[in-house]
């Protein structure tokens, strides 16, 4: 059964049309900044809560993790998320970060 072409085309142009549209929104969404898992984590701020040595722990999103820096870092210093290794997060400080 084939429709004429004066009544397929506009039939088509629509078909097309939806297509295009529903492949728009798959590729915003692929572009999306992740929003859990470990990569979602990767640029977050968190709060030093507590220095031990060369090891911290600090607060992101209400949980305490640990946390290793290349410099010393001073409870209530703003730090940002680089990495995530098992359940220590590497952090490096947020410049003008002051701490108490």
């Amino acid at each position: 059964m084939l429709l004429p072409w004066r009544k397929a085309l506009p039939l088509y142009v629509m078909i097309a049309i939806g297509c295009h549209a529903i492949y728009w929104k798959i590729i915003q969404a692929q572009r999306q900044r992740p929003v859990i898992g470990r990569r979602a984590m990767i640029g977050d701020r968190a709060v030093v809560v507590s220095v031990k040595g060369n090891e911290a722990e600090v607060e992101y999103q209400c949980e305490t993790w640990r946390a290793v820096s290349p410099k010393t870092l001073n409870p209530g210093q703003q730090v940002v998320i680089e990495g995530v290794d098992g359940l220590t997060l590497r952090v490096a400080l947020l410049e003008g970060s002051a701490g108490g």
